[in-house]
């Protein structure tokens, strides 16, 4: 009788919108990427932890005019928003991204989207990044 009660309010309480508090992923996971665009390229990987965060550390390497790559992190639409590295020029220094996300939703940080962008400001290569897979986008 107690159990069925029991499960019964946790039912009623979840259809009106008093659901249990939000819970992190589970499990820290390290994701590695590379991403080129011509003969530029990028590298690095993200840590998504079991809590609400990620940490993302990537490197650009110009191979001709200059490159950029900015990283943000999402829930569904929620978003993080992260920061781009300064520019790297062809037959300059590579340019180093480290960055850390916290996205307080059920599940935390689920995806890490990594763009590439050209002299212009034009994103040039895009590449979406989960606890299980990268894929490219552009």
């Amino acid at each position: 009788m107690r159990k069925t009660l029991l499960t019964t309010t946790i039912a009623a309480a979840a259809a009106l919108g008093f659901a249990a508090p939000a819970q992190a992923a589970t499990g820290d996971v390290d994701r590695p990427f590379a991403m080129t665009y011509g003969n530029s390229q990028t590298s690095g990987s993200i840590h998504f932890t079991s809590g609400y965060t990620a940490s993302f550390s990537g490197v650009v390497h110009a191979a001709s005019g200059k490159r950029a790559i900015c990283a943000d992190a999402y829930n569904g639409s929620a978003k993080d928003q992260g920061y781009c590295t300064d520019w790297a020029y062809a037959g300059g220094p590579d340019q180093v991204l480290k960055q850390s996300f916290t996205i307080p939703l059920p599940g935390g940080v689920q995806r890490v989207v990594i763009e590439m962008m050209d002299e212009n400001g034009n994103i040039v290569a895009e590449l979406s990044c989960t606890r299980s897979v990268c894929t490219r986008t552009i």
